[in-house]
């Protein structure tokens, strides 16, 4: 698979950002950056999206995130 692949993948399958660049041994701009193509096409809506804990590491903004009026409210 292309790294584009790899970084989709795991973020379907749950893994926040921080995650994804962890598993696959990528720069976290890299993997936002590659997201943020995959919400561009609008093959994924949204990052870190349903039920949140205490300290998740999704709380900052992604780059798929600029410019969201609710994006401030997570």
């Amino acid at each position: 698979m292309s790294m584009l692949t790899d970084v989709l993948a795991q973020t379907r399958a749950g893994a926040t950002p921080d995650r994804v660049a962890r598993q696959l041994g990528l720069d976290q701009g890299l993997v936002d950056a590659a997201i943020d193509h995959w919400v561009r096409l609008g093959v994924v809506t949204s990052v870190c999206a349903g039920p949140r804990t205490p300290g998740a590491a999704c709380a900052a903004a992604t780059p798929a995130c600029a410019g969201c009026p609710v994006a401030s409210l997570r």
